[in-house]
């Protein structure tokens, strides 16, 4: 395959819309003119400017200077109607589940199409005002921030799969008689420390820490938020990665953002959830009507065979 047929693909076939079902669409186009014709299958201007707008510029470019290119571009768009016509020629009687799966691969990719098509119409209301009344009643939804604290800590490793901990808590308690006694924390991370992170930095954690944080193990998280002032430190704490003494070294209160710095943030949430409900009532124009009619006997009778059909 040429280099030129490969861009053609890459650019162009993606976005070949969904064929007639049942006529040419050149038919439908009788008013505008026929630029490719070939086997009965022809392309209106109308349509070749469509797909000229929909290939990458490097393609536009090598078929405005290319006469050799031109011709395999077009070559390649009218191929791909030709096989596309194909399919115009299945029928439910003939072809059996290979016309209704791609009958109803058709009908999805219209629907999909159709509600794209009404979502990028929609004109979404001005939410500035919602927004204000929302900031109002959700705070904390968008605009708390929760209280944050940093912290210390020295670690002596101790793996639970192959250490009892028995030595390795010894030594913790040392550290931390040590500490008590008035020596200084960083010197004792210094020493003690078996985190490579944190050791060298005076066992400094390089990361602010709430009550919600995910990534810091449990036992560690919530004995920072046991601690009362800054300068406070635990006694020997058991988490997952060993033992540690953990100093609370600065806490930065919880706060709300003012409404201008949420309102983006806001609005954008209010325009989502007014599109996600149009969709639904539009949705909902389309299901059952008092009219409606339903053959129960027919459904039942191809039901039937799945009655016993395990879940």
């Amino acid at each position: 395959m040429s280099k030129l047929a490969s861009l053609f693909l890459l650019g162009l076939i993606v976005s070949v819309t969904v064929p007639a079902s049942a006529e040419d669409k050149s038919q439908k186009e009788s008013d505008s003119n026929i630029v490719v014709s070939d086997d009965g299958v022809s392309i209106s201007e109308n349509e070749l400017r469509y797909v000229i707008q929909n290939w990458t510029p490097e393609l536009r470019k090598s078929a405005a200077t290319d006469g050799g290119d031109r011709i395999e571009l077009l070559n390649q768009v009218l191929a791909i109607k030709k096989i596309a016509a194909q399919a115009d020629d299945l029928t439910p009687e003939a072809d059996g589940d290979v016309y209704w799966d791609l009958e109803m691969r058709l009908r999805q990719a219209k629907q999909v199409y159709m509600v794209k098509h009404f979502m990028a119409t929609l004109e979404v209301p001005d939410m500035t005002e919602l927004s204000k009344e929302r900031y109002e009643t959700e705070k904390r939804k968008y605009a708390h921030v929760l209280e944050q604290r940093s912290s210390s800590h020295i670690l002596i490793r101790c793996d639970p799969r192959n250490c009892n901990g028995e030595k390795e808590e010894k030594r913790a308690q040392e550290a931390l008689a040590k500490l008590k006694a008035g020596e200084k924390f960083e010197e004792l991370a210094k020493e003690y420390s078996e985190d490579p992170g944190s050791k060298s930095k005076g066992g400094k954690f390089d990361a602010w820490l709430n009550r919600e944080t995910t990534n810091v193990d449990g036992a560690y998280l919530k004995s920072v938020f046991l601690l009362d002032e800054p300068g406070d430190y635990t006694d020997v704490v058991r988490s997952q990665f060993g033992f540690h003494i953990i100093r609370l070294d600065e806490i930065k209160p919880a706060y709300d953002r003012p409404y201008d710095e949420v309102k983006d943030r806001i609005i954008a949430a209010l325009e989502n959830e007014y599109k996600q409900l149009t969709v639904k009532a539009y949705d909902d124009n389309f299901r059952f009507t008092d009219e409606v009619y339903i053959d129960n006997e027919t459904v039942d009778k191809l039901l039937e065979p799945y009655l016993s059909e395990k879940e």
